[in-house]
């Protein structure tokens, strides 16, 4: 690499840490000598949607902080269907990263880009060195491992004591909330991940649904019917 390429890269790198202080600001104001050297040698990188990131018994190598983008971290069961256990985007710590970091063991996941992603990452060595020198890496760390946590009970909670047309419709209606469209480009398939099920049983709740003036099936699309607000009672 040349000088030029080598300003280059620094310079892009400095960006990359820029951005991290935007999406994660309580990091800006730690000063330490130690820390600011793992800043510099963090690696920034770029990958397009639909990224396998890590796979379910690899050794996890190091620990990424997202800048931009959506990750989905699911499991895969015995009949083959994915089940979504979180997302994570800007802001976002990933739990079984973590896991496997701190115990030494294989992710017990699967981990992909849901859009283009910019992604900050410490190799495992750095991760820890972080965590014994830098206080506000170690409570941005102790403080989203603690909302994630929340949130999957949260989740589990719907699981277990709802039915599956009522987590159906309140999936439709906050896809239908972060629609600039007015409509959802997502199939029946998809949603299936998303709520552990299997296509053939949310077709049949979306027919209902349709037959309800609830939503409108097309293919490849959702658009909400004319009883839409009908899918808050379901």
């Amino acid at each position: 690499m040349n000088s030029k390429d080598l300003n280059l890269s620094t310079e892009q790198h400095q960006l990359a840490i820029d951005d991290l202080f935007k999406v994660f600001p309580q990091l800006a104001d730690d000063q330490n000598q130690e820390w600011l050297e793992i800043l510099q040698r963090t690696h920034d990188f770029h990958y397009p949607a639909n990224t396998m990131l890590a796979s379910s018994g690899a050794l996890c190598t190091g620990f990424m902080l997202i800048l931009d983008g959506s990750v989905r971290v699911f499991q895969t069961v015995e009949d083959g269907r994915e089940v979504t256990l979180y997302r994570i985007g800007s802001g976002d710590i990933c739990l079984m990263s973590l896991n496997s970091l701190i115990h030494d063991r294989p992710f017990r996941g699967n981990a992909i880009s849901e859009t283009d992603i910019a992604i900050l990452a410490f190799d495992a060595k750095d991760f820890h060195l972080a965590m014994r020198v830098s206080d506000d890496f170690r409570q941005l760390i102790l403080t989203n491992l603690v909302d994630t946590v929340c949130g999957m009970m949260h989740a589990h909670h719907g699981t277990v004591f709802e039915s599956l047309d009522t987590r159906l419709a309140a999936l439709l209606l906050n896809l239908f909330e972060q629609s600039e469209s007015g409509y959802l480009s997502v199939t029946h398939q998809e949603l299936a991940l998303e709520l552990g099920s299997s296509r053939e049983v949310i077709s049949r709740l979306l027919k209902k649904m349709e037959n309800n003036d609830f939503i409108i099936l097309k293919r490849g699309a959702i658009l909400p019917g004319s009883n839409k607000s009908g899918l808050q009672q379901v």
